[in-house]
């Protein structure tokens, strides 16, 4: 049953006004101050596997369809059943049937991650209140709850996080402190600004937060200048820990990047890149195109070079790296040339493209 369109406000008034501001689409501005979404019901299990951990350790949960953030490199938007722009579409009673599935389950468990289709913080009070609801069902169960996000999580939700912190893992999304490339790449995000205001407020209320350099985009995020600032604001916080993973491509991907990257002049530098690159499929993704191999660790050890200097240690994601080794975590122990060592053991090892 549809509940209808519920009109949500935007924006707290105690966050900077700019903070969604996208670029380019007037009817979407901050200033509008209200959106639409409407609940939907939804047919079926709501818990579902995922390639993260043991086989049933780590399951996946989806709050809503569709995201209002439109980040011009989402795998999740250029699906071919995306439901395009307004309004997002919030499952009904999320919580309640994950509780009644959770109690039929004989093994439960260990993580849910919330939620891989769509960010599980979007501009929408209600929406972000379902967040919260479902993570106190989990801790009721003794499950971790596992979020990434983008977007400006509100002051009372906050609040509520604060008081589950035992049972929630949050991982902050940041490509670039650059507020015009950020407006460009993630148009309804939060500011860079802010999201690093957030990084230390839930460093502050003990919720666990950690970082995803995600993606890297090739002569766009992956320069010098932007990984520097970068790291210099998150080794201010304290952050010592960061993951990274460059983007891979599908067609609607493509498309929809390009078209944002000839408003910042790149669409050619980004083109280039991926010429060569492989078509590869990694656990639970479909085939896409990938930088090439040689490419990517050179990224790579770039980064983790920088990182280093400034005390930050860089996990690649293997997810998105399906033709890597596995890769952990270098310990801070390691010097910068033992961090690196990794990322060019098999440089050389053939692997298997589709």
């Amino acid at each position: 049953m549809t509940r209808g369109l519920l009109p949500l406000p935007l924006f707290a008034p105690d966050i900077e006004q700019d903070a969604f501001a996208p670029a380019g689409e007037p009817e979407q501005t901050a200033s509008q101050g209200w959106i639409k979404a409407v609940w939907v019901e939804r047919q079926g299990t709501l818990l579902h596997p995922t390639p993260l951990g043991e086989a049933g350790e780590v399951l996946s949960l989806n709050l809503a369809r569709g995201c209002m953030h439109r980040c011009a490199f989402c795998s999740v938007r250029a699906a071919p059943n995306f439901p395009g722009r307004l309004p997002l579409h919030i499952y009904a009673d999320t919580p309640e049937r994950v509780a009644l599935e959770l109690a039929s389950k004989r093994q439960k468990p260990r993580a849910v991650f919330i939620s891989p289709s769509t960010d599980p913080f979007p501009p929408h009070l209600e929406s972000q209140t379902e967040t919260v609801r479902v993570v106190r069902v989990l801790a009721r169960f003794g499950i971790q709850a596992w979020l990434m996000t983008r977007g400006f999580i509100r002051p009372a939700v906050m609040d509520a996080l604060s008081a589950l912190r035992e049972h929630a893992k949050i991982t902050i999304g940041l490509t670039t402190l650059d507020r015009r490339l950020q407006r460009v790449l993630e148009p309804l995000t939060a500011s860079p600004r802010l999201r690093l205001r957030q990084i230390g407020q839930l460093k502050e209320r003990g919720i666990r937060v950690q970082v995803a350099m995600e993606p890297l985009i090739p002569g766009v995020t992956d320069t010098r200048e932007n990984i520097v600032a970068v790291f210099d604001a998150l080794s201010a916080l304290g952050i010592r820990h960061v993951s990274a993973s460059y983007l891979f491509l599908r067609p609607a991907i493509r498309d929809n990047l390009l078209e944002a990257m000839r408003q910042h002049g790149l669409a050619d530098t980004v083109s280039e890149e991926f010429a060569a690159g492989p078509l590869l499929t990694a656990p639970g993704l479909a085939a896409a195109r990938y930088l090439p191999r040689a490419r990517r660790q050179r990224g790579y050890a770039a980064l983790m070079a920088l990182a280093a200097a400034r005390g930050i240690a860089v996990g690649i994601t293997g997810m998105t790296n399906p033709d890597f080794p596995t890769v952990r975590a270098p310990s801070p122990e390691l010097t910068p040339r033992q961090r690196l060592l990794p990322l060019f053991l098999e440089q050389n090892r053939p692997r298997r493209r589709i």
